[in-house]
C-alpha cells in the first residue's frame, strides 16, 4: 500500500510544483509589464487614482474575506470534526468569489489597463496571503488564484481598449448622448462578459482539484452554489462604470463609494445564502439518516421479531417432541418398573435388590415430571388454550409451588390479543418471577392483571431484598452478564410496543410495570394453536 501511494505523491508534488511555478511566472511577468508600462490617466482623476482604488479594492476584499472567515468559524464551532469538515467544503466555493472584480473594470475603464493588473496582483497577492496563513487554502491555489485573476484583468481590460479605444477626455457637449452613442458602453459590457466567462473557467480546475472530481462534476457543483449567479449579479454594475465619466473629480469617488456599498451587500447575500444552503443540507442529511435509522430500526425490529416468532415455534416443537418421544418413554419406563416391582415382591428378592429397583422406579418418575415441568415451561399449553389470564394465573401457581407464594389478581374483562402480544407478556412476567425466585429472597410475590378501555397493565411485585435501580446502565451496556434477565425483559417489551417500568431499591423490593396498548384484532389474526396438555 505504501510503495503503491509513494509515486501518486510525487506525482502530486511536481504537479504543485508546476502550477506555483507558472502561477509565479505569470505575475511576475504581468507585474513587470503593468510596472513598466503604467502612466497616471491624463483626465481629472489624476494620479491619485490608482491609489484610491487600490485602497478601495484591499479595504473591500479583506472586510468580504473576514466576514467570511467568522461565518465560517460560527458554523463549525460547535460540529464535530466529521461535520466541520463537511460544511468548509460546502463553503469552499466561496473562495473563488471576487468582490472586487467590478474595481478592477473600473480600474481599465478609468486610468488604463496596466493600472487595471496592478490593482488587482497587489489585492490578489495580500488576500491571498492571508488566506494561506489562515490555513484554508494552499500556496500552490494562492499562486494560481493571483496569475489566473491578473490574467483575467489583462484580457477582459485588453477587450475594453480593443473595443471602446477611450479617450479619457472630458465631455463638453450632451455628455449623456455621447455615452449612449459611445463604443465605450459596449467595450465595458463586452469586458463583463468576458471576465465572468473567465471566472468560471479559471475556478473550475480549483473545484476540480480539490473535490477531486472530473469537468462535469466541477460544473454541476459550481452552478449548483450560489457563487455564480452572486458573481454575475456583482460584475452586473459593469456597464454603470462609463457613467462615472460624467461626473467631476470630487462627485466621481463619492460615487464610487454608493457602487461599494451595494457591493458588499451582494456579497453579504452570498454569504448568507450558502449559509442557510449549507444548513438545508445539513437538515436534509439528517431528516435522511432518521428515516434511515427509523427503517433499521424497522428492519430489526421485524428480524428481531422474527426470531422470537421462530424461537417460539423451537419451542413448541421440542415440546412436542418431548411430550410425544421422551415423555412417553418415561411413562412406558415407569409401568415397566411398576409391573417389575409388582412381580418380584412374590418372590424372595434379597432387600438390596428391592430396595434398588424401588429407587429406579422413584428416578423415572422423578424424570418424568421433569419433562413435564420442561414441556410447560417451553410452551404451557393453557396459554394456547386458555389465553393469557389463567396463563398468568398458572404463572403464579407455580411460583407458589417452587416455595415463593405469590397472589394473581384480574382487574377488568379479559379481550382477545395477537398470540405474539401475549406470549410477550407472558415471557416477560415469567423472567420477572425467575428472577424472584433466584435472586430475591422474597416471601411473597403479587401479579396484577388490568384490562382497562385501551390499555393492559401488568405489575409484579415482591418484598425482597432488591437492588439498585441501575436499570438505564443496564440498558445502555448490554456487554454485562449482570441484568441479561432485565435487557430480555425490555427487547420484549419494544417488540409489541409496550413500556417497562422497574423501580426497586435495597431492602424494599422490587416493582415490575408493563403497560400495553390496546388494539382490535384483525380479522386475519391467527387464532392460538393447541399443544397437548401432559
Amino acid at each position: 500500500m505504501t510503495r503503491s501511494n509513494k509515486p501518486d505523491v510525487q506525482k502530486q508534488r511536481r504537479i504543485n510544483f508546476w502550477i506555483s511555478l507558472g502561477g509565479l511566472v505569470i505575475s511576475a511577468s504581468l507585474l513587470f509589464w503593468s510596472l513598466r508600462y503604467y502612466r497616471p490617466a491624463e483626465n481629472f482623476y489624476g494620479p491619485r487614482a490608482i491609489y484610491s482604488l487600490l485602497i478601495l479594492s484591499v479595504a473591500l476584499t479583506f472586510l468580504g474575506r473576514w466576514l467570511l472567515f467568522r461565518l465560517l468559524r460560527l458554523e463549525t464551532s460547535n460540529t464535530g470534526e466529521e461535520n466541520s469538515r463537511r460544511v468548509i467544503d460546502a463553503w469552499r466555493p466561496l473562495f473563488l468569489f471576487d468582490i472586487t472584480a467590478p474595481v478592477y473594470l473600473a480600474a481599465g475603464v478609468l486610468i488604463g489597463r496596466p493600472a487595471a493588473v496592478l490593482v488587482a496582483l497587489i489585492t490578489q497577492i495580500l488576500l491571498q496571503l492571508y488566506t494561506v496563513l489562515s490555513r484554508f487554502i494552499s500556496w500552490t491555489e494562492a499562486s494560481y488564484r493571483v496569475a489566473t485573476t491578473a490574467l483575467l484583468v489583462f484580457i477582459s481590460d485588453s477587450v475594453y481598449v480593443f473595443i471602446a479605444r477611450p479617450s479619457h477626455a472630458l465631455f463638453t457637449v450632451s455628455p449623456l448622448h455621447q455615452l449612449a452613442l459611445s463604443q465605450e458602453f459596449v467595450g465595458v459590457i463586452a469586458s463583463t462578459l468576458l471576465m465572468m466567462c473567465l471566472l468560471t473557467i479559471f475556478s473550475l480546475p480549483l473545484i476540480m482539484r480539490l473535490n477531486d472530481t472530473n469537468l462535469k462534476g466541477a460544473w454541476q457543483e459550481y452552478t449548483q452554489s450560489p457563487v455564480l449567479r452572486f458573481q454575475a449579479l456583482v460584475l452586473s454594475v459593469g456597464p454603470l462604470l462609463p457613467i462615472v465619466n460624467i461626473f467631476d473629480d470630487v462627485a466621481a469617488e463619492l460615487a464610487w463609494l454608493f457602487f461599494l456599498i451595494p457591493l458588499f451587500a451582494i456579497y453579504y447575500l452570498a454569504l448568507i445564502s450558502t449559509r442557510l444552503s449549507v444548513r438545508t443540507n445539513e437538515l436534509q442529511r439528517t431528516v435522511q439518516e432518521l428515516h434511515s435509522a427509523r427503517r433499521r430500526q424497522g428492519e430489526l425490529r421485524d428480524y428481531a421479531s422474527l426470531v422470537t416468532r421462530v424461537q417460539e415455534e423451537e419451542r413448541r416443537r421440542l415440546a412436542r417432541e418431548l411430550h410425544d418421544d421422551t415423555a412417553q418413554a418415561l411413562i412406558a419406563l415407569s409401568l415397566g418398573l411398576d409391573g417389575l416391582g409388582r412381580a418380584i415382591t412374590r418372590s424372595s428378592l434379597p432387600a438390596k435388590d428391592r430396595d434398588w429397583l424401588v429407587n429406579l422406579q422413584y428416578l423415572a418418575d422423578r424424570t418424568l415430571e421433569g419433562v413435564r415441568r420442561a414441556c410447560r415451561d417451553l410452551r404451557p399449553s393453557v396459554l394456547d388454550d386458555l389465553g393469557l389470564r389463567a396463563a398468568l394465573e398458572w404463572l403464579g401457581d407455580t411460583s407458589s409451588d417452587r416455595g415463593t407464594p405469590c397472589v394473581f389478581t384480574c382487574i377488568g374483562t379479559p379481550v382477545t390479543m395477537l398470540p405474539e402480544v401475549e406470549i410477550a407478556i407472558f415471557r416477560i412476567v415469567q423472567e420477572a418471577l425467575s428472577n424472584i425466585w433466584r435472586h430475591s429472597k422474597a416471601h411473597n410475590a403479587k401479579i396484577e392483571l388490568t384490562y382497562l378501555k385501551d390499555l393492559l397493565q401488568v405489575v409484579i411485585v415482591d418484598d425482597g431484598i432488591g437492588f439498585d435501580n441501575e436499570y438505564s446502565d443496564l440498558m445502555s451496556n448490554p456487554d454485562t452478564q449482570s441484568g441479561l434477565g432485565l435487557i430480555g425483559m425490555r427487547e420484549r417489551a419494544i417488540l409489541i410496543d409496550a413500556s417497562l417500568k422497574i423501580q426497586s431499591s435495597p431492602g424494599h423490593g422490587c416493582r415490575i410495570e408493563l403497560a400495553f396498548p390496546i388494539v382490535d384484532l384483525p380479522a386475519s389474526a391467527p387464532t392460538r394453536q393447541r399443544v397437548l396438555e401432559i
